[in-house]
């Protein structure tokens, strides 16, 4: 039944009884609905030879890359005003991955010749798909990497710095559409690698009507990368394109007076992490939740806490549940709250040697004044190595109907495997958002990792 749900849109009604929960759920309306699944790759024999290329190029192309044929290509000013450079796709005969790319200058007569060439653009990657453009006196290789579990699209912009220089790598963006995590965000990098400076960029979704947010930084510059020395994966420049924090996004401006006010009197000396506002409980009314750091000093033992702010009927702040210790268990996690779809969801996220953890907890209003119910846990376990192998294991549980779904996707040489196992789990006595302890571990037959397919 799961599988026909999602986290964030769990419920549209908070003030709804269990059985209409139940209700809700068995006709398909809740909790997780999955991603949609990947587009299929275009095989190989169904792409065409380009053959708009000039004769000359195509004549130099022969000679030099015998067993090569031409994918792509793009025509334009790259090193100087007067002539016309022109930069060709090269994939082995028979597939279109494992391409290259080879940069033709226009010699006496017109005629063209080969400049230079690139190594093997995204290796062993075989529903990767490789384009050039020429524009702006850059040379542009964008990458479709569809099976890549960080970042799908990958563009590496090549520049001349004066006449004299070699053609070189002068900047990268790298883009990921939203996934499936329980607050999910596209994001996108942009590195200048002339200045180092860098823009990390969070875009709002569906069910995240925040605005777009940007952070930027530095990175240390490197010595000049050549063209035909780069090796074309994300790995090469891990520093540039290194992800930060959803919550260092957060946004600066302050809390409402009166919601200050009454953290600052239940709460002395805590910082603000992470908040969101929206309608939770009835129209009209926003509510807000607020993930608070410990006060600087405080003793070991103390942890981020989640308090919850009740918009009240004459437009003022009333403090609501607090829960109990939010990163116990996970110190240093990176921690996100959204109150979406009148439900709030909590995230807490961090990496180890295993991988990247991802739990999601969903809670809804009850028909009790200022009471929350957990009624969904989303586990995530994401890991990948260098060669751009991934695995991920997610489990979805939903404490309402006693739904669980267990998804494992791999990804291997670029092809992505997936399988999905729906079972059931007995129904707990409803736990609160206040004094609620996030941890999995508390929850061992809703997030327990039991399927082996």
């Amino acid at each position: 039944m799961i599988a026909g749900m999602h986290f964030s849109g769990l419920f549209r009604h908070g003030r709804t009884s269990a059985a209409v929960l139940l209700a809700a759920s068995l006709a398909g309306c809740g909790l997780f609905r999955p991603a949609p699944p990947p587009a299929p790759a275009v095989h190989p024999a169904e792409l065409a030879d380009d053959t708009g290329l000039p004769a000359s190029a195509a004549r130099a192309l022969n000679q030099r890359f015998r067993y090569m044929h031409a994918v792509g290509h793009s025509a334009g000013h790259l090193q100087v005003d007067d002539a016309d450079d022109l930069a060709v796709v090269l994939a082995p005969i028979g597939q279109s991955n494992d391409a290259i790319v080879a940069l033709l200058v226009n010699g006496p007569g017109g005629e063209y010749r080969v400049a230079t060439s690139s190594k093997v653009v995204a290796p062993g990657c075989e529903p990767c798909t490789t384009t050039v453009d020429i524009a702006h006196h850059l040379l542009s290789v964008h990458v479709m990497r569809p099976a890549d579990p960080e970042f799908e699209r990958l563009t590496y912009q090549f520049g001349y710095r004066d006449t004299d220089d070699g053609l070189r790598l002068v900047g990268v963006t790298a883009a990921q559409p939203a996934g499936d995590e329980p607050i999910a965000h596209s994001y996108a990098i942009t590195v200048n690698l002339l200045t180092g400076a860098k823009v990390d960029t969070l875009d709002p979704t569906s069910t995240d009507p925040a605005r777009r947010r940007e952070l930027k930084s530095t990175v240390p510059l490197r010595p000049a990368i050549a063209f035909d020395a780069f090796t074309f994966t994300p790995q090469a420049l891990a520093p540039e394109l290194r992800r930060q924090p959803v919550s260092a996004f957060e946004p600066q401006e302050t809390l409402p007076a009166s919601a200050a006010a009454l953290l600052r009197a239940r709460f002395p000396g805590a910082t603000v992490q992470s908040r969101s506002a929206g309608v939770l409980r009835a129209e009209g009314m926003h509510d807000i939740a607020v993930v608070l750091a410990p006060a600087a000093g405080a003793d070991a033992d103390a942890d981020a806490t989640l308090a919850l702010l009740l918009a009240q009927a004459d437009g003022s702040l009333k403090l609501g549940p607090v829960s109990g210790p939010l990163t116990r268990n996970c110190r240093g996690c990176d921690v996100q709250v959204q109150i979406a779809h009148k439900a709030l969801v909590v995230q807490t996220a961090t990496t180890d040697g295993s991988g990247t953890h991802v739990a999601g907890y969903q809670f809804v209003a009850t028909p009790r004044p200022g009471v929350l119910r957990l009624v969904g846990v989303r586990t995530v376990l994401a890991s990948h190595d260098g060669s751009g192998d991934s695995h991920r294991y997610v489990n979805t549980a939903n404490l309402v109907t006693g739904d669980k779904l267990d998804v494992v996707e791999d990804v291997a040489h670029g092809h992505r495997h997936r399988v999905e196992h729906a079972s059931r789990i007995a129904l707990r006595p409803p736990i609160a958002l206040a004094g609620f302890a996030f941890d999995p571990s508390k929850l061992d037959a809703e997030t327990r990792r039991d399927f082996n397919p």
